[in-house]
């Protein structure tokens, strides 16, 4: 969950979905494609690669979700986060929705044989990063304390 300070030093929630990154990084790749094509490679060779990766989106997006849920906490950043989960593919890396969007954006670009959009994947992750990933870190061991200090020890932020 981004979170942001008020004046009042306040904690509140980013108003940046999480996913608006990647969405731009496609919607920007697509256009920059249309305007000046440039190809992955053959698609014959890119395209089972894209399968792969929709393959790996899709499991990663359930394992995500069962996580959630049997932590009873939301994937929704609008709710409070009220609980730390360590355990599916969180115990790979504290940010497995952003990995799992990034890889998503990276398909839709093997899939549509568009290297701009594979290439703007880079940047959307930075953005992720320094807007969400960073706040959202503040919030936790603020929300938290010495637990996700000792989650955010032995978990990875991103692989």
């Amino acid at each position: 969950m981004a979170i942001s300070t008020t004046s009042a030093g306040v904690a509140t929630k980013s108003r940046m979905p999480p996913p608006l990154p990647c969405l731009i990084g496609v919607i920007f790749g697509a256009l920059c494609g249309w305007i000046s094509p440039w190809p992955i490679g053959r698609y014959v060779y890119v395209l089972p690669f894209g399968i792969v990766l929709v393959i790996a989106v899709v499991a990663s997006s359930i394992a995500v979700a069962r996580a959630f849920k049997r932590h009873g906490t939301s994937p929704d950043p609008a709710h409070e986060t009220t609980a730390i989960i360590d355990t599916g593919p969180f115990r790979f890396s504290r940010n497995p929705v952003y990995v799992t969007m990034a890889l998503l954006q990276a398909a839709v670009g093997c899939l549509l044989n568009n290297e701009w959009i594979l290439l703007l994947t880079l940047p959307a992750l930075l953005v992720i990063h320094y807007v969400v990933v960073l706040r959202e870190e503040a919030y936790l061991e603020r929300r938290f304390g010495q637990v996700y200090l000792a989650y955010k020890a032995r978990v990875r932020r991103w692989l």
